[in-house]
């Protein structure tokens, strides 16, 4: 049987990774565009009009490594909730 509450936090998880991966793909497209292709020219007015592509990728990594944790977080308590207690988790050292 399928336990919903893992299976929404592991799309949690998986969602906000790919948030937190567009999030850095949209920082390196500015970084790029604004700052790399444009520089010794005289109009710098680019490193003003693309800033909404910084804030959006500054916004998406922290949203998306937020969920992440989150997820994660969660899918470890729920794992740790299943386990009996008194029940031993780890083998015995040597």
């Amino acid at each position: 049987m399928i336990d919903m509450r893992k299976t929404l936090f592991r799309a949690t998880s998986v969602f906000g990774i790919l948030i937190g991966l567009a999030g850095i793909a949209f920082v390196g497209i500015y970084i790029l565009e604004a700052i790399v292709r444009r520089a010794g020219e005289p109009d710098q007015s680019l490193l003003f009009w693309y800033l909404p592509i910084l804030f959006t990728g500054v916004f998406g990594m922290i949203l998306g490594f937020g969920f992440s944790a989150m997820g994660i977080y969660k899918l470890r308590r729920i794992r740790r909730e299943s386990v009996p207690k008194g029940k031993v988790t780890e083998k015995p050292g040597p």
